[in-house]
């Protein structure tokens, strides 16, 4: 190699190091205030609260409980097998993730600029500064929040990492000749980077159809008609569709299946492919507004579904969406890459935006894969119009809105601070949206604010009637405040909206047990045990329920299936050992009110109970230490000085 293009090369490093340092410092400084942002949402359902990630070596419960995602899933009981609950850490990796993701951007965009079609274009001289110029506006992008300071959201992101991976993996081996040993190692490695993607997040099954499509506008410089010349073409396109059978044989025709009006997610009205595509036209043209202008960020969008393809919104914006999909079929022949760009946001949009209905419309964490689109196409475009014309105006239009977009990142993560300023702002934005006032009642309810918290239950069940979440969590307040007639009230109507809310049975149980109802209290939990027969506490006050009419039978299987359930479950062992008590088997009372004690060594009625059983098992001296306990814990304790006597005399006789 002579000297020069040593020089060259030494040179290209540096400048690549260099670009990566910036997109690393930029990353880190703009998401640096995002490390102490609490669990939000789906965080607690799916991670804190999870029992099944919990377990590092429970690897059967954790697998299943995300069985399309097992590999991000996977991501978050190893964070909580190290940290538990401590949320810097979480952050760390959604950020280390983030970052990786536009290296892997920048290395994409010079490999789109290396490839035999783009090789002669004006913008591949500066094809570095073009790439890292698109990782800037990755990087700092606020819509990218969504997918780094949401912590569940990791699952965009990982899926994103290892699709970028597979890309850049086989767009190399394609440019660059390999020997045959490189290319079925980096071959292979692609694949595995792509069944990691897919296990991560579903939209990554549109990989296939990218890289099909990378062969078309990078690899083949004959006229798009000529490419349906070509057998070679037709044999892509079978593999795909058999691609396709096989992703539809795994999900089922069921990922079709309408769904019906959600208070959860805001919908009056059920959600079915075709009025999910009609909306989707609306939502995906707002994405690209927000991509442009990222004002009104909202994690919980009020969004209307569209009914009819006639609405003049649905409308307007299909016909939008027309004229983009146009220009790019437009422009092929001259600017491949712009034309690319666009098909691309389209295409890893597709999975969330098309037929297949989701509960929640829209949300921003979408835009992430197909935001790369976006920014190529669009830096693509102002470069062809300003290169030539007024370079100093292109230098403002690609690094002034870095700047802008560093900014509001790092003012959007302060919103994501805690679930209070994440809801408030959710309110703010969306006041007809019963699901946030809903969260921020929770948070209101967490702290002790009950009044608020009330208030903001109140407003959801306003909003939305049907909202049976909202009538369980002021039923709980109402039970908290001793108003168990109007709990009962808010526990019916939840159950009326609902017939299978296991919440709202289980409380309508303990309100009716608490009014004296058993049976009623016992039909509640019947219904809740058919529903989950996992959950501890409904066998706990169902066995309670039965002790109070005194089937003390069936009030001990449910207090030995609550131990079962839940070894540490309070009071259960002391129950246990009553209902032995009351069934005459003394032995097993005595055991049993030994185990509640070693769980709960300072109640004194568990120290009076088991001395009572060791009366009857004639264990003396064992009985008067027990009556010691009671005695010196409480010297006017029902019985127990008559029942000390009775052993002293007892023992006297002895």
């Amino acid at each position: 190699m002579k000297k020069t293009d040593i020089n060259k090369t030494k040179n290209l490093r540096l400048r690549v190091l260099l670009a990566a340092a910036i997109i690393l410092v930029t990353g880190i400084i703009i998401y640096s205030n995002s490390f102490d942002c609490s669990f939000h949402f789906d965080d607690y359902d799916h991670i804190v609260d999870n029992p099944k990630v919990n377990d590092i070596n429970d690897v059967e419960a954790w697998w299943n409980y995300s069985k399309h995602r097992p590999l991000s899933m996977m991501t978050f009981v190893i964070n909580y097998h190290f940290h538990q609950a401590d949320v810097y850490y979480y952050h760390v990796v959604n950020l280390s993730i983030h970052i990786i993701n536009s290296f892997l951007v920048f290395w994409l965009v010079y490999l789109f600029l290396s490839t035999p079609v783009t090789e002669s274009y004006k913008l591949s001289k500066n094809k570095l500064l073009f790439s890292f110029t698109v990782a800037m506006f990755f990087v700092s992008h606020p819509l990218a929040t969504q997918s780094v300071t949401y912590i569940i959201q990791r699952q965009a992101a990982m899926a994103s990492l290892f699709y970028l991976l597979a890309l850049c993996i086989y767009l190399y081996l394609r440019i660059n000749n390999k020997t045959l040993i490189q290319n079925i190692l980096g071959y292979s490695l692609a694949f595995t980077s792509f069944v990691i993607a897919v296990l991560s997040k579903e939209n990554a099954y549109t990989l296939p159809v990218i890289i099909v499509l990378l062969e078309i506008f990078f690899f083949r410089k004959e006229r798009f008609i000529t490419l349906f010349k070509n057998y070679k073409t037709y044999l892509v396109l079978g593999g795909l569709l058999v691609a396709f059978i096989l992703v539809f044989y795994r999900f089922g025709l069921a990922i079709f299946n309408s769904i019906p009006p959600s208070a959860t997610s805001g919908t009056s009205v059920e959600i079915t492919p075709i009025n999910y595509l009609f909306t989707q036209f609306s939502v995906i043209a707002k994405y690209i507004l927000m991509l442009f202008v990222p004002i009104g960020q909202n994690l919980d969008h009020a969004y209307p579904v569209s009914l009819s393809f006639f609405e003049p919104l649905t409308i307007l914006s299909f016909v939008f969406l027309s004229l983009i999909l146009a220009f790019s079929i437009f422009i092929y022949k001259r600017d491949r890459l712009i034309s690319f760009a666009i098909i691309w946001f389209f295409v890893t949009l597709s999975i969330e935006s098309s037929i297949i209905p989701i509960n929640d419309v829209i949300f921003e964490h979408r835009t992430y894969l197909p935001s790369i689109g976006f920014f190529i196409a669009v830096l693509a475009g102002l470069y062809a119009l300003l290169w030539d014309k007024n370079r100093k105006i292109l230098f403002v239009l690609s690094f002034l809105p870095i700047l802008i977009f560093s900014y509001m990142t790092y003012q959007r993560n302060k919103v994501w601070k805690t679930d209070f300023s994440l809801w408030s702002d959710v309110i703010k934005k969306s006041p007809e949206k019963p699901r946030a006032y809903l969260n921020r009642g929770m948070v209101y309810n967490s702290v002790g604010e009950l009044e608020l918290a009330f208030a903001d239950y109140s407003k959801a069940r306003e909003l939305d009637s049907t909202f049976s979440e909202a009538w369980l969590n002021c039923g709980t307040i109402y039970g908290s405040w001793d108003k168990n007639d109007s709990a009962l009230i808010c526990f019916n109507r939840a159950v009326q909206i609902n017939p299978n809310f296991k919440l709202a049975r289980w409380n309508r149980g303990v309100i009716h047990g608490l009014l004296g109802n058993w049976e009623k209290a016992i039909l509640d939990y019947n219904k809740v045990i058919e529903l989950d027969k996992t959950f501890a506490n409904v066998f706990y006050n169902r066995g309670v329920a039965f002790s109070n009419l005194s089937k003390w039978d069936m009030a001990l299987k449910d207090f030995l299936k609550t131990v079962e359930l839940n070894p540490q479950y309070p009071n259960a062992y002391f129950n246990c050992a009553v209902a032995y008590d009351n069934l005459g088997d003394m032995i097993l009372a005595e055991e049993y009110y030994t185990k509640a004690i070693l769980s709960n060594p300072n109640d004194i009625k568990i120290y009076f109970g088991r001395a009572v059983a060791r009366m009857h098992n004639q264990k003396w001296q064992e009985a008067l230490q027990d009556f010691d306990v009671v005695l010196q814990n409480n010297p006017n304790y029902p019985n127990a000085k008559t029942y000390y006597n009775l052993v002293i005399s007892q023992m006297e006789e002895k």
